[in-house]
C-alpha cells in the first residue's frame, strides 16, 4: 500500500505557484529567458518564461530553478520601448507555510532583443538588490524568409484534459504558443494541485503527432498525442517513469472569473488532524488541515514522510458526525466518524482497491 501511495503522490509533485498575464503585448519578448545571480557565494539559476497567446496577450512565469520554485506570480508588467518593469506580489507555500514575496524588476531590453538587463529589488522577504541579465536567442528579423512566411500552427491555444493514471484523476490545462519562426513553446497547469506555469522543455508537432517533454516532474514526464483533422481534439498517452495513463485534450473554454472563497466562522473540526497508516513498507504519517470557508469546508493534505508540500483536496463533505475527504489527484479518499469530543476521527484511507485504517487526532 505504501508503494502505491508513494507512486500516486509523486504525480506532478511541485510547489504550487501561479501564472499571471502581462499587461503589454510585446512579441519580441516571447520566449524563454535564462538568467543567473550570485547570493552568499551560491549561483542561482532563474528562468523567465514569456508566452504570447492567440490574441496577442502575453503570460509569464518566473522560476527559481536552483530552489525548485516554479511560476512565481508577476502582479503587473509594463513594457515601454526598451524599458521592462515587473512587479511581484505573491504568496507562495514552499514548505507548507505561506510566504509573501514582494519586489520589482527594472530592466532594459537591448537593441538585438536578446538580453534584458536590470535590477531585482525584493522587499519581502527583504534582501539586497541583485543584478540579473536574462538572455535568449535573438528572434528572426522581419526580413527573414522564415519569419515572413511562417504561420502559427493550428494547434496553438489553450487545451483542457484529465489524466487518468490508475485510480488517480488529474485535471490539466495545456497552453501552446508559436514564435515568429513557427517554433512552439508550452506550459502546463495542474488544476487539482493548484500548480500553474509548469514549463514544457520540448514541444514538437510532426504531421498530426504532438510530443511534449517535461523534465521538472518526478521521473520526467512525456506526452505523445494525435491531433484530429480540425485541431479540436488531441488523444494521447502520458508517461512518467514506469507509469502511463490516458490523457485526451479538447479546446479549453474561456475561464469565468470566480470570487475566491473567504474565511468563515471556524467549525468545530477546524484545525490540523494527524494519523498514521501502518503499511507493509512501514509507518506513513498523514495530516489534514481543515478550514471552514464561506463556500463550506476545505482541506489540504500533507504526507511529511514523502514530501513537505501541503496539497489541496478535491472536496470535503460532512453529514453530522460522518466526514468524507476526496483526493482525486491521488485516486484516494478518507472516510470517518467524528467522536463526541471532536478530537478524534476514526476511519479508513482508501486508494484504488486498497484500504487501511486511519485514526486522526486533532493537534
Amino acid at each position: 500500500m505504501k508503494g502505491v501511495f508513494l507512486t500516486r503522490l509523486s504525480i506532478f509533485a511541485l510547489t504550487a505557484l501561479t501564472l499571471t498575464p502581462f499587461c503589454s503585448a510585446q512579441t519580441k519578448l516571447a520566449g524563454d529567458w535564462q538568467g543567473t545571480f550570485e547570493e552568499n557565494g551560491v549561483t542561482f539559476h532563474v528562468v523567465w518564461h514569456v508566452i504570447e497567446g492567440p490574441d496577442g496577450t502575453l503570460t509569464s512565469t518566473i522560476d527559481n530553478v536552483t530552489q525548485s520554485i516554479f511560476g512565481i506570480k508577476a502582479k503587473t508588467t509594463t513594457v515601454k520601448g526598451s524599458d521592462v518593469k515587473i512587479e511581484v506580489d505573491d504568496v507562495i507555500s514552499p514548505n507548507g507555510q505561506d510566504l509573501n514575496v514582494k519586489g520589482t524588476f527594472d530592466g532594459t531590453l537591448n537593441k538585438e532583443a536578446n538580453e534584458v538587463t536590470g535590477t531585482m529589488t525584493q522587499i519581502a522577504p527583504q534582501q539586497d538588490s541583485i543584478q540579473i541579465t536574462f538572455k535568449h536567442d535573438a528572434p528572426q528579423s522581419a526580413s527573414s524568409p522564415v519569419a515572413a512566411t511562417a504561420a502559427p500552427p493550428a494547434i496553438t491555444g489553450d487545451w483542457a484534459g484529465t489524466l487518468m493514471m490508475g485510480p488517480a484523476q488529474l485535471r490539466l490545462r495545456l497552453h501552446i504558443t508559436a514564435g515568429n519562426d513557427g517554433s512552439l513553446t508550452s506550459t502546463l497547469d495542474s488544476v487539482d494541485q493548484v500548480v500553474t506555469g509548469i514549463p514544457v522543455d520540448a514541444v514538437t508537432l510532426k504531421d498530426s503527432k504532438l510530443n511534449l517533454t517535461v523534465n521538472s516532474v518526478p521521473g520526467v514526464g512525456a506526452y505523445e498525442g494525435t491531433v484530429n483533422k480540425d485541431a479540436s481534439e488531441i488523444d494521447g498517452t502520458w508517461t512518467q517513469g514506469p507509469q502511463a495513463g490516458t490523457l485526451n485534450f479538447t479546446r479549453a473554454q474561456p475561464e469565468t472569473a470566480v470570487a475566491a472563497p473567504k474565511p468563515a466562522a471556524p467549525s468545530d473540526i477546524d484545525g490540523t488532524w494527524q494519523g498514521s497508516l501502518e503499511t507493509p513498507g512501514g509507518t506513513l504519517r498523514i495530516l489534514f488541515k481543515i478550514v471552514n470557508m464561506d463556500t463550506g469546508l476545505t482541506a489540504t493534505m500533507q504526507s511529511p514522510d514523502q514530501a513537505p508540500n501541503w496539497m489541496p483536496t478535491t472536496s470535503v463533505a460532512r453529514d453530522g458526525s460522518k466526514l468524507t475527504i476526496d483526493m482525486k489527484a491521488f485516486g484516494a479518499s478518507f472516510g470517518g466518524q467524528i467522536n463526541g469530543a471532536k478530537d478524534t476521527i476514526n476511519g479508513s484511507f482508501s486508494q484504488g482497491p486498497g484500504s487501511l485504517p486511519l485514526v486522526l487526532k486533532k493537534n
